[in-house]
Order: C-alpha cells, then sequence, then structure tokens
C-alpha cells in the first residue's frame, strides 16, 4: 500500500507537501481517482448498437484492451490500498462503469435471457481476466475475448 512518504518519494517532494494538497490519504485516493477516470474516459468511443454483432464484439475488444491497459498500473496500486474504503470505492465504480458499457454495447443479446447472461459475461472479460492474459501475445489476448464474447453472447 503506498505511503505517504512513498508517494512524496515518488513526486519527488517532501512527504510535508503531500498534505498541502490533501487533507489525508483518502482525499489523495479519490484526486488520484478522478484523475484516472479522466485518463479512461478518454479511450472511449460509442459503439452503437446497431452495428452487427461480430464488429460490436471487435470494437468492444479493442475498447477494453485501451482502457485496461491504461487502467492496469493503477489498478495494481488501488488493490495494494483497497483496505482503504475509499479506494475499494473507486475500483467498485470502475467495475460498474465497465459493466454498464457492456450492457450498452450489447443490451439486445441480453434481452429476454437468462438474467445471469450479463454477470457471466462482466467476469469473462473483466480486468482480471485480462491481467491473468497478460502472459499471452496483444493478438492473443484480443482473440481470446472475441472468442469469450462471441461464445458467451451468441449462444
Amino acid at each position: 500500500m503506498p505511503t505517504a512518504a512513498t508517494i512524496a518519494t515518488r513526486a519527488g517532494v517532501s512527504r510535508r507537501s503531500v498534505f498541502v494538497h490533501f487533507s489525508d490519504m483518502d482525499e489523495l485516493y479519490v484526486a488520484a481517482g478522478q484523475s484516472q477516470a479522466e485518463r479512461l474516459l478518454a479511450t472511449v468511443e460509442t459503439i452503437s448498437p446497431d452495428l452487427p454483432l461480430p464488429e460490436r464484439i471487435s470494437r468492444f475488444v479493442g475498447q477494453l484492451e485501451r482502457v485496461y491497459e491504461t487502467m492496469t498500473p493503477v489498478r495494481r496500486v488501488a488493490l495494494a490500498a483497497s483496505a482503504s474504503g475509499v479506494v475499494s470505492g473507486l475500483i467498485n465504480e470502475a467495475d460498474e462503469w465497465l459493466r454498464g458499457m457492456l450492457g450498452e454495447v450489447f443490451e439486445a443479446e441480453f434481452a429476454g435471457r437468462d438474467p445471469l447472461l450479463p454477470d457471466i459475461v462482466d467476469a469473462a472479460v473483466s480486468w482480471g481476466a485480462w491481467y491473468h492474459l497478460r502472459r499471452l501475445s496483444a493478438d492473443d489476448r484480443r482473440r481470446c475475448f472475441r472468442e469469450l464474447l462471441g461464445t458467451l453472447i451468441a449462444a
């Protein structure tokens, strides 16, 4: 879990300077979360639900790749600091945002199906699954996610 001293050292400032800008570590975490959210939003494009399913899947996987690659360094630190209720809340908000994006893009495929399907698909294409597959090449990771989405959604 990053401490104020670690953050100050990395930023090249004194520990005291950290608390000139932030009243406590939770306030710093919120600011870092807002900054991360801005970076993530900059990677997102609207994917029309009217596109053919294979194209939506391909675009969605590309979008997940951009989001997850942007998210990964901060997410790893956040998980270490998740004992903080603020950080845990920020992680949950990011997960809900991604789940909402999934629901928007594949709303037609989820309609009238098993109510757990969005949860199943969400788990299959979560950041944790992406991170687990980082041992593969980028092309193979994208292929895994396209296959997962195609199999789960088109079934």
